[in-house]
């Protein structure tokens, strides 16, 4: 990453400022910087990438996507531990989730928002070893994939990140990810799944930059390298530069960055969430299927129909 003094970078957030004009919504400086850290501080580029992903967020009606809260009660789309804005809680076949939700949370072995790291950001812990790759590469298509991850994304930006930032008294827009790759063999290596995989990239690095702190993959095995070998060139510079691969032993790095009261025991901390069945981070083995029920509507969004029409007029189903 390019350093820029204090004074560089306000100029050239002015500059970015004065590009994008003002028929905007109104963003905070920190939104602008994230755009121009993920250019190299390049304006052009900055504002490029800007008004693209604001066209895109107005385009897809982005911001009218629901996101569980303790006030409104929808249901979760992954496991929640450790915070305010919302209850522990675990993804399951409730009233209002879409087939697709379920199809997507029975292939996946486990994703947890879990606690915060030393500096205060979320943290997400992925079972990435225990992904279905080949169910999740031919039975569900990208759009179902990215459907999915923009509205985590939306999820944790809206909520979880707020919470992190009235914690610190200062916004925070980055995640801690932990992708534990235990139990990983060569049926992870699935093309179609990866495919899918390159399409949430695009999408995550395009339309929301800089919101990656540090990405943990542990206990990495031999099949990993392969896979790694294909996903590497996906990834631009910057996202690389926050990628540790560990083994085995990686315990004392995980501890240097995040407490062990917040950290699963299983990863080397003492948390073991023994309020909530599954603990930390529930595994969901092969063939342990969210089965859904009339009450599941086949759509490709998140939630059903009826909540995702809600939300567009209803804010209380958008935000805290």
């Amino acid at each position: 990453m390019t350093h820029k003094s204090k004074e560089e970078q306000q100029k050239l957030l002015q500059l970015l400022k004065q590009a994008v004009g003002n028929d905007i919504p109104q963003l905070t400086d920190e939104y602008f910087l994230q755009f121009l850290v993920a250019n190299a501080w390049d304006v052009h580029g900055a504002q490029r990438q800007l008004q693209e992903t604001l066209a895109w967020r107005k385009e897809n009606d982005i911001d009218s996507i629901p996101v569980a809260t303790n006030s409104n009660k929808l249901p979760l789309l992954l496991s929640v531990r450790g915070y305010k804005y919302v209850q522990d809680g675990d993804l399951g076949v409730h009233p209002g989730l879409s087939t697709t939700t379920l199809k997507i949370g029975s292939l996946i072995g486990g994703d947890c928002f879990h606690k915060f790291d030393k500096e205060g950001h979320p943290i997400l812990i992925d079972r990435t070893g225990y992904h279905n790759s080949k169910a999740l590469g031919n039975e569900l298509t990208s759009e179902q994939i990215t459907n999915y991850q923009v509205a985590c994304q939306e999820f944790v930006g809206r909520v979880i990140m707020k919470e992190s930032s009235e914690r610190l008294q200062r916004i925070i827009h980055r995640e801690t990810v932990i992708f534990d790759c235990s139990n990983m063999g060569i049926r992870q290596f699935h093309m179609n799944a990866l495919y899918h995989l390159k399409a949430v990239a695009d999408i995550v690095q395009h339309y929301y930059p800089e919101t990656l702190h540090r990405l943990f993959i542990i206990n990495a095995p031999s099949a990993f390298v392969m896979m790694w070998k294909v996903i590497r060139p996906w990834l631009n510079p910057g996202t690389l530069d926050k990628v540790q691969i560990l083994g085995k032993d990686f315990k004392n790095v995980l501890l240097e960055h995040i407490d062990a009261e917040n950290l699963p025991d299983f990863l080397g901390g003492t948390c073991t969430c023994d309020q909530m069945p599954g603990g930390c981070v529930p595994i969901r083995s092969e063939g342990s299927l969210l089965n859904p029920t009339d009450a599941n509507e086949q759509v490709s969004t998140v939630y059903n129909t009826d909540i995702m029409e809600a939300a567009s007029t209803n804010r209380s189903l958008c935000q805290l």
